[in-house]
């Protein structure tokens, strides 16, 4: 019975074709299972049904640590997007990340250019302030 209601939307499971690179970072430290289950998997879900993209991944991003510490401190926790069109996608995710709980300072990169969130409000096409680490 749910076949016949899955099939119409079967071409949505498919990767996205033409898609440009995006990132979501999360500042501290979050396991990579709960930033799958809190964040990714939803974020894919709305990503698809739009048709404007989907979260591809993720990643960790650390602090070279100082000479007394330890080991590297973790900065930012990664969500990477594959996005269709940039403007619809960082609206979409200006609208649910704070309700999945995004935490302040949270930043959406595309290109050179972020929005930033501060736990309340979103500050919209600022220059990019983490560089991008494939760079």
């Amino acid at each position: 019975m749910i076949k016949r209601y899955l099939d119409p939307i079967r071409h949505k499971m498919e990767d996205p074709e033409g898609c440009e690179f995006m990132t979501v970072a999360m500042p501290g430290d979050i396991d990579p299972l709960e930033r799958h289950y809190r964040f990714s998997i939803h974020l894919d879900a709305e990503l698809r049904l739009c048709g404007l993209g989907c979260s591809s991944g993720g990643g960790t991003l650390y602090c070279e640590a100082d000479d007394d510490a330890e080991r590297d401190e973790i900065a930012f926790c990664i969500i990477d997007i594959e996005a269709t069109d940039i403007g619809k996608v960082r609206e979409l995710l200006r609208l649910n990340l704070p309700e999945l709980g995004a935490p302040a300072g949270t930043l959406v990169q595309f290109g050179e250019r972020e929005d930033a969130f501060d736990g309340e409000n979103w500050e919209l096409d600022r220059v990019r302030s983490v560089p991008d680490p494939f760079d």
